[in-house]
């Protein structure tokens, strides 16, 4: 008897429960006072573990001379009832966890993305690297691109005009302020033109200022790209921090404008140089 009891522990029904089963095997049909009467179980508790028992199907429930009776269900089906009864709420608690846990995931998403204040700092020296994040960023703005155009480029005009035309057909408006003050012969002079009306006509917005202060990209509102060069070795080189803080993003924004404002239109500086031309010949 025992034995038996401690098999049925392993699916999942109780000492008592299994107690009550095995008593209910061994007769037709049996009342609760009479379970009570050849069980451990009180006659108070009987009354809940048949009622246990019948929510596993291991027990009918029936009525007899007006008193209620109880009666096993053959063993085979009465196991068989409680592993799609653990089946069903191993599925049930599978997708409870699911929902949860996209709960949970949601709530760590959500959560600041940075604890540490240089934990949204990142400093890039490397050219290849800084390509790659411009791509990286090209790819998955949203909303708004504002950028100081600036020598050295990260990446060459004519190969970046595809993955911009795809920013531009995906709603984000793209500011892009140039600068021409470096700029030594015409032929420079005429290939940034050029490459400013092909910019301008798939979409972007298009200024043209002397002498910007920085390399400067602000994405959305949130992520900065500031590259500045190295005073110290005066090589071309560039040393890139990107800052995901959109706190420094609306700061930065204020100086994009500024120059923005100060500005010339493409046409502008076409007859600006134009006429630099002709004073120069006089």
């Amino acid at each position: 008897m025992e034995e038996i009891i401690e098999e049925l522990k392993k699916y999942g029904v109780s000492k008592r429960e299994a107690e009550v089963y095995v008593s209910l095997l061994q007769k037709r049909e049996l009342t609760a006072p009479e379970v009570a009467k050849i069980t451990s179980v009180t006659r108070t508790k009987c009354y809940e573990i048949l009622q246990n028992l019948v929510k596993k199907k291991m027990c009918n429930e029936n009525f007899k001379n007006g008193n209620k009776i109880f009666s096993s269900v053959d063993p085979k089906i009465a196991l068989q009832n409680i592993l799609s009864i653990q089946e069903f709420e191993l599925n049930r608690k599978k997708e409870a966890a699911r929902i949860f846990g996209e709960k949970l995931t949601k709530l760590y998403n959500e959560k600041e993305k940075f604890d540490s204040p240089l934990e949204f700092i990142e400093v890039i020296s490397d050219p290849g690297t800084l390509k790659a994040k411009w791509m990286e960023f090209e790819k998955t703005m949203k909303e708004e691109f504002l950028v100081f155009v600036k020598a050295p480029y990260a990446i060459n005009f004519a190969d970046n005009i595809e993955e911009e035309k795809e920013v531009i057909q995906n709603k984000v408006q793209i500011k892009g302020l140039y600068e021409y003050g470096n700029l030594k012969t015409k032929e420079e002079i005429d290939n940034l033109i050029h490459f400013m009306k092909v910019y301008q006509k798939i979409g972007e917005e298009v200024r043209v200022y002397k002498e910007l202060p920085m390399k400067l990209a602000i994405i959305d509102g949130t992520i900065s790209m500031i590259s500045l060069a190295d005073r110290i070795s005066m090589k071309p080189g560039l040393t890139s921090m990107i800052v995901n803080h959109p706190s420094l993003a609306d700061a930065l924004k204020t100086v994009f404008y500024t120059y923005w404002n100060m500005g010339m239109s493409v046409e502008e500086y076409e007859s600006f140089i134009k006429m630099g031309e002709v004073a120069t010949i006089a």
